[in-house]
Parts: structure tokens; C-alpha cells; sequence
């Protein structure tokens, strides 16, 4: 793993199966490119985002303090399974997806799942188009 500054890096967690890695990686690099066009994302030298592995993030205690963005539901991510019991239910749509977060980011961990592909795929655009992200960024980068 590349040096990260446990503060300023955010990482964005996908499941480890085949189906994770083909339905949910390209939407956690889809969101990795909105977070790297952030106006203040070249500001500080050690802002990084990184797309990995639950079972890489499982693996590395230190990562665990960054802020973190699991994408995919509990059944295919174990960060989400974990985040789903102690995050709030943020957004919603027809329990079709949910967004969980702390409103204030307080507790700087975000999990955007939804039933199935197109679900997830539309969770992670309203995270994005919502403003969602960018008050996420101006929380951990103030």
C-alpha cells in the first residue's frame, strides 16, 4: 500500500467476490474520479483516494482510521455489513437503496448500497449529484 496520511487519504471499499468486483468496482472508481475533481483535492500533498478490497481493508488495521466509503450492499461487502449496523439511514428510495451516514460526519464512514446492480449504480449518483460528497469532502478535508 502506497504512504497515506490516515486523515487526508479516503478510501472506497468494494467486496471481494466476482460480482462486487464487476458491479460495484466501476462505481467506486467512478466516485474515486469525483473525488479527485474536487476543487480541494490538490491542496494538501497526502490527499489520496483509493479504491481497495474489504478484504484488504479487513486485513490493515491502521487504513481502518481513514474516512471510508463502502460501496455494495452487506451480502457482498463486509465493510458494509459492518457499517450497516452502526450507521444511520441517511437517504432512502422505495428500500430499493440507502445511504448511511452521520449527518455531521462525526464518525467520517459512509455506506451507498442498493437490491441489486442498477439500485447501487443510482445510490451512488445521488450520493454524488445530491451535494452528499461534497459535504462528506468539506467535513474531512476542513
Amino acid at each position: 500500500m502506497q504512504e497515506i496520511d490516515v486523515n487526508q487519504t479516503i478510501l472506497i471499499v468494494v467486496g471481494t467476490d466476482i460480482k462486487p468486483e464487476e458491479a460495484d468496482r466501476p462505481l467506486a472508481y467512478s466516485l474515486q474520479d469525483a473525488v479527485n475533481s474536487s476543487p480541494d483535492f490538490g491542496k494538501h500533498p497526502f490527499r489520496k483516494c483509493i479504491v481497495i478490497s474489504d478484504a484488504l481493508y479487513r486485513h490493515d488495521k491502521i487504513i481502518q482510521i481513514c474516512p471510508t466509503i463502502a460501496i455494495g450492499g452487506p451480502g457482498v461487502n463486509s465493510v458494509a455489513a459492518e457499517f450497516v449496523e452502526k450507521l444511520p439511514v441517511y437517504l432512502s428510495k422505495d428500500n430499493r437503496y440507502f445511504i448511511q451516514l452521520e449527518s455531521d460526519f462525526a464518525d467520517p464512514r459512509v455506506s451507498i448500497w442498493g437490491m441489486d446492480r442498477a439500485s447501487t449504480k443510482e445510490a451512488v449518483e445521488m450520493f454524488i449529484a445530491n451535494g452528499i460528497l461534497d459535504e462528506f469532502l468539506k467535513a474531512i478535508w476542513k
